[in-house]
């Protein structure tokens, strides 16, 4: 998908130009998706959910990608973005119709 691809380049670009701030952040990142009590693909659906509240269509496409990775399903990504628009209202409905949809096909 172009987005990931596009995202994937500019985290390179930052790498290369900030490489303390993105060893901070991909540690944090890291540490946020360790399983624990709760497993890596609760932790991704928990993702969708707030990059559809947040509206951040990077952020829709990876954690899809890696949910399905995980082993969730369409129908718990579905649900997982539900929530997030009984609290995002009509954007979070707008990104699910399009962004997260699209993001459901290309890697399924």
């Amino acid at each position: 998908m172009d987005l990931v691809s596009e995202l994937q380049a500019g985290m390179g670009q930052v790498q290369s130009e900030s490489p303390e701030l993105m060893a901070a952040f991909v540690q944090m990142d890291q540490a946020a998706y360790v399983e624990g009590e709760l497993e890596r693909k609760y932790k991704e659906l928990i993702g969708i959910g707030i990059a559809l509240a947040v509206r951040c269509e990077y952020c829709m496409n990876i954690h899809v990608k890696n949910a399905l990775a995980e082993g969730a399903t369409r129908e718990e990504i579905l649900e997982a973005a539900a929530v997030a628009v009984a609290f995002g209202g009509s954007p979070a409905m707008a990104y699910l119709s399009t962004t997260l949809m699209k993001a459901l096909d290309a890697f399924e």
